[in-house]
């Protein structure tokens, strides 16, 4: 015997269980998403058909902060290509001291939301796979480069070097995470921007007098047609797509306040 436990799901058991493990997952998920303990108690109540407790709910969401620590220290032996880093806004909500009665009379402390951004960096492999895979995270209140820093130091301490398989990092224009990546990595890999954030600011200069089906049909024209200079198998092809572009699309997208 090898002393071990082995994960056994038997149908039949499912009804004499109270619990299951689309219980577990589904709050684990609902508190990433930043569910509240009572309302994932109210949806479980009624699922079970009885009462399920904040305290049984925050048990199991508690389960994971050791192995969230792990995450963040285990070494990477299979380290990507190409590594793409970017921040994603999102509001927070904290509760503070001051108390405020709820639609049943009940005192509840206040809630506001803060704005946080969770820096990420997201992992390509070029073996053919497809395989793409978030390496790492940190939740901070801005995106300078001291914030940036802490991650990719992290992520050059667990071995996401260019010497285990580093080629590239892929990045906004963002100048805090310009600079921890100069910092850290200086000029031993390649460092281009973002094409996404690229086309995205050209989309974003697109003309607002333009709405709806209309305004989103050119919209896609626009970055379809932009998106096929990037695809050029020589400068001198991508430049001649420059000029198609910009003369298809100089009258047609014109932003009001451009002005020549």
């Amino acid at each position: 015997r090898c002393g071990h436990d082995v994960i056994w799901n038997a149908a039949i058991m499912e009804k004499f269980r109270r619990f299951w493990l689309d219980f577990e997952q589904d709050v684990v998920f609902g508190s990433g998403l930043c569910e509240s303990l009572r309302h994932l108690s109210q949806r479980w109540s009624a699922i079970v058909g009885g009462s399920v407790g904040l305290r049984t709910i925050n048990e199991r969401i508690n389960q994971l902060e050791p192995l969230l620590e792990q995450a963040h220290r285990e070494p990477i032996e299979d380290v990507p290509a190409v590594v793409q880093w970017d921040g994603i806004w999102l509001t927070l909500q904290t509760q503070n001291e001051t108390e405020k009665r709820d639609s049943r009379k009940r005192r509840r402390k206040e809630r506001k939301g803060k704005r946080v951004v969770v820096l990420v960096a997201l992992g390509f492999w070029n073996d053919g796979t497809g395989r793409r895979e978030i390496l790492d995270w940190e939740m901070a209140s801005s995106e300078d480069q001291p914030s940036w820093e802490k991650l990719v130091h992290r992520l050059w301490e667990r071995g996401v070097r260019p010497e285990k398989g580093l080629q590239m990092v892929v990045r906004d224009g963002g100048g805090g995470l310009g600079g921890a990546l100069a910092l850290v990595y200086g000029s031993s890999v390649l460092d281009p921007r973002c094409l996404f954030h690229k086309l995205r600011n050209v989309a974003d200069k697109c003309r607002e007098d333009l709405k709806g089906e209309a305004k989103k049909e050119q919209r896609k024209q626009l970055l379809e047609q932009a998106t096929e200079i990037y695809q050029a198998e020589s400068a001198f092809q991508a430049y001649l797509r420059v000029i198609v572009w910009a003369t298809t699309w100089r009258e047609q997208a014109r932003h009001p306040r451009w002005r020549l």
